[in-house]
């Protein structure tokens, strides 16, 4: 559910509590598997649903990144091209069906929709590529009815913000009144988030799109560039901002009123990936020193957690980065596991 001065953790949650309810405390411990690779040498998880299934992206053997499938019976599955030489698997949703971006053989790369064994190409607004970043899901129909993502204009034109509905329609979002920009996260009320240029030049600003409301400029922590990655389903947004003299960049969470600092895990750098329907946000932050960079956990009563903490000490893991949570609590992301960066899965025990 499928990128990077801090207020207090005590005023974050007070903040953040008045606008919403409580969030699930943070798990006291994770059992970490090491979801492998397709015989290359590193592989990234991007998203987990709530069935324990994950995607992301592998090397192969001959060096080319492909799109995977992980499930506990099966364990790491290629998910293969759409024609050319690579692949990526950026979201699943409860319904087992997944978006990402392919190759061609025609050297373009589309985004695609896998439903089953079958990858469809899911085309663009005119250019030569696109990609498809996140797919909701309806409780009702059990099917999604929006997919969220990225296209090139005619003409191999800028770059524009779309949704696919739920019979594969393509629609340009527009921009906050730049030439480009590009959608992250969507949920089950159909609403997007991402980044978009705005007038002023060289600003790149957070958004929050509905098909009632049109394009939102959810703005920055005093910075200019700021992005959305995430949104869950009672519109809770998540993402990354630099601050004022645009040096650092912090996670951020909006629930309206302007964006919330979530500060560090004590170094410079902290980016928010995703937020589950319980509130509880994952990302990456440096540590004190910034002399490493780990998968983290914030949740209104704890603040942000280094999840490193939470697994076994003698696992022989550094979680680097965590980008996706199911509603069940499952995290996915990346770290290091004896040397070699590989996709890692977080159970909850």
């Amino acid at each position: 559910m499928k990128s990077k001065g801090a207020k207090s953790k005590g005023v974050i949650s007070i903040c953040l509590t008045a606008i919403l309810v409580c969030a699930a405390s943070a798990a006291a411990q994770y059992k970490v598997v090491d979801l492998g690779t397709l015989g290359g040498g590193i592989s990234n998880a991007y998203g987990v649903n709530d069935l324990t299934q994950v995607v992301g992206v592998s090397q192969v053997a001959g060096g080319f990144n492909h799109g995977f499938l992980w499930t506990k019976p099966h364990g790491m599955k290629d998910l293969g091209t759409l024609g050319g030489n690579f692949s990526s698997a950026q979201a699943i949703n409860d319904a087992s069906e997944i978006v990402g971006q392919a190759a061609t053989s025609q050297s373009t790369s589309y985004a695609f929709l896998r439903k089953g064994s079958t990858m469809q190409d899911l085309g663009s607004l005119g250019g030569s590529s696109s990609q498809a970043n996140a797919i909701n899901f309806n409780p009702v129909t059990q099917d999604f009815t929006q997919i969220a993502g990225w296209s090139v204009t005619a003409g191999n034109g800028p770059y524009h913000a779309v949704v696919w509905d739920a019979s594969l329609n393509i629609m340009d979002l527009g921009t906050l009144g730049g030439s480009n920009s590009f959608a992250f996260g969507n949920n089950c009320r159909e609403q997007v988030v991402g980044a978009a240029d705005t007038a002023m030049l060289g600003g790149s600003h957070a958004f929050l799109w509905d098909s009632g409301t049109g394009m939102q400029d959810l703005g920055t922590l005093g910075g200019t560039l700021s992005q959305a990655n995430g949104i869950n389903c009672v519109g809770l947004v998540v993402g990354y901002s630099f601050l004022a003299g645009d040096q650092l960049t912090h996670a951020f969470a909006y629930a309206g009123g302007g964006l919330i600092d979530l500060g560090t895990l004590g170094g410079s750098v902290s980016q928010a990936n995703a937020v589950n329907d319980l509130r509880q946000i994952v990302g990456s932050s440096t540590i004190t020193g910034d002399t490493d960079e780990h998968a983290f956990l914030w949740t209104p009563q704890r603040g942000m957690q280094d999840l490193n903490s939470f697994i076994n000490q003698h696992s022989g893991w550094d979680l680097r980065g965590a980008n996706s949570i199911s509603n069940n609590g499952k995290i996915v992301g990346s770290g290091l596991h004896q040397g070699q960066l590989h996709a890692f899965l977080l159970i909850p025990e």
